[in-house]
């Protein structure tokens, strides 16, 4: 007969590895929940990156701007997740202000950590974060056996974290997995050797750099048969402005994907250390983004009213236009990005 203390510790080890698997359900459903649109809309997360400020006064405010930030993703954004990184305190500042938020709506988003600390992991599963991004930069669908993802995901399970591959493609690759085997391939691959479906999958198409940007990206289509099974998220990098952002979000839409992550490339690099600016932003941006009216509305109508106000005043704000007060319509518009300048989303 086993003496009471291994006893004792039998059951703990049980119960310990029950609570963290209850823990691993529970965060796939909401991830699932959270990353497909039942209305067929893509859903939208921003990746932010909590730089710790160096000013004593501002380093005595952190927490209170991390929770704002929580606060502003959450109810003003309405974000349908986050990909988070920066140190652990924060994290879990971060993590305690969308707990409070249970039970009340809007609901608390799932928090990824997109950040490349491993050794950060324990913690940050102990303050309820949900999975962990795992990049794998690969060629072919066979170049995943070669990457750290099967060790990395076993790691991140035992501690009862979600391994979410972010599967990086060259764009010369990803513009020849024009056919939808390629995707279904790469997730029947990942399932394997990570032992289960992942909660999610993330593409990421890496310009190549003697493009100069201006070629279009080109994605590897989706099935729609997959993406109802389970999310698949394009990656957003373009800078916001001129609306890049919409252009790359319809395309995510036009070619399957559940969603997509809006990099902390799109935000403007003079916000990246105001956590005030960059709640601020994401909130305008997803909203935009998301905004169901159009943006290039127009139409023609006839009023055959011998008078009427709305027509009169059209027709001469149309005749100072056209006498050239306000300049020409066709001139270009210096737009300086580099201080805050940018024409839509």
């Amino acid at each position: 007969m086993l003496p009471w203390s291994i006893l004792l510790w039998l059951v703990s080890a049980v119960s310990g590895f029950s609570a963290t698997s209850d823990n691993m359900e529970i965060y796939r459903s909401r991830m699932h929940q959270s990353l497909k649109s039942l209305s067929g809309k893509v859903t939208l997360s921003p990746e932010i990156d909590i730089i710790e400020p160096t000013d004593p006064t501002a380093l005595l405010l952190q927490t209170s701007a991390v929770r704002k930030l929580s606060d502003q993703i959450r109810t003003a954004a309405k974000a349908n997740a986050v990909w988070l990184s920066g140190t652990a305190s924060e994290i879990r500042t971060f993590c305690e202000e969308q707990e409070e938020a249970r039970g009340n709506f809007p609901a608390p988003l799932p928090i990824i950590y997109s950040g490349n600390d491993q050794d950060k992991w324990q913690k940050l599963a102990e303050y309820g974060v949900c999975a962990v991004m795992i990049s794998c930069k690969v060629t072919t669908v066979n170049d995943l056996k070669s990457t750290e993802l099967k060790k990395q995901s076993e790691e991140a399970l035992a501690l009862g974290l979600q391994p979410i591959p972010e599967i990086i493609l060259e764009a010369s690759t990803a513009s020849t997995w024009r056919d939808e085997h390629f995707i279904e391939s790469l997730v029947s691959d990942i399932t394997l050797i990570i032992g289960q479906e992942p909660a999610c999958l993330v593409l990421k198409v890496e310009e190549n750099d003697d493009t100069g940007g201006e070629e279009e990206t080109t994605l590897p289509p989706v099935p729609k048969s997959l993406s109802k099974q389970l999310p698949i998220l394009g990656s957003i990098s373009v800078m916001a402005g001129g609306n890049r952002m919409g252009a790359a979000t319809k395309l995510l839409k036009e070619e399957g994907y559940t969603g997509g992550i809006l990099r902390k490339a799109c935000l403007p690099s003079p916000f990246a250390k105001d956590l005030d600016l960059v709640g601020r932003f994401w909130s305008s941006c997803i909203e935009d983004l998301k905004s169901t009216k159009s943006k290039s509305f127009q139409f023609l109508t006839r009023n055959y009213m011998d008078k009427s106000m709305p027509v009169e005043w059209a027709k001469y704000q149309k005749s100072v236009i056209d006498s050239g007060a306000l300049g020409n319509p066709e001139d270009n518009i210096s737009i300086n990005s580099d201080n805050g300048d940018y024409q839509g989303f």
